[in-house]
């Protein structure tokens, strides 16, 4: 015997195990889905930035550094960068079918590995703390930005005020002489 979908639910126990109902398990309205997704969208499903990572082929093991290798981030022409891992030999590292002088001056660290920046067309590597320091004066740059800044509301100058002037004595003139 084939039972309907509402006699099956009359016969079944509307009290089941742990003291739930069934009808607490109901089917969302279209309009709480609509809700959820969008909740979903905005607010729950927010992707972190994800931090930097070397390329695989620029890292460094504890081998390689023992060996007298270093990472590098060459810099070329076109204004695009690669990232490579040369050995330093004699103070000099080659990049293709360039040579480059480092000096220990030029060699930053990223998570305790040795790292340069190397301009193809440059021999020595980029050094940005070998240049003059160029913060000092940021508070009298901003001081005069504030009061460069344009100002939506403008007194009236010299000229305008004598205009005026000007023009209520002409009136005032014809007014009188009539």
């Amino acid at each position: 015997m084939v039972q309907t979908k509402e006699e099956y639910w009359n016969e079944y126990p509307r009290e089941l195990e742990g003291g739930f109902k069934m009808e607490e398990f109901k089917e969302p309205t279209l309009k709480e889905k609509i809700d959820e997704l969008y909740y979903q969208k905005n607010n729950g499903n927010q992707k972190k930035a994800k931090n930097f990572k070397l390329p695989f082929k620029a890292r460094l093991n504890k081998k390689k550094m023992r060996d007298g290798y270093v990472t590098i981030v060459k810099i070329e022409d076109n204004k695009n960068i690669d990232f490579t891992r040369e050995p330093i030999i004699d103070g000099t590292i080659k990049l293709k079918d360039t040579f480059h002088a480092v000096d220990s001056d030029e060699v930053f660290f990223y998570k305790n590995k040795p790292l340069i920046f190397q301009s193809k067309r440059k021999l020595n590597p980029y050094n940005p703390l070998a240049e003059e320091h160029q913060t000092y004066g940021q508070k009298y740059i901003m001081a005069r930005m504030k009061g460069d800044s344009i100002l939506s509301k403008k007194s009236m100058g010299w000229g305008a005020g004598i205009g005026a002037l000007i023009l209520v004595g002409i009136i005032a003139y014809s007014i009188i002489a009539g």
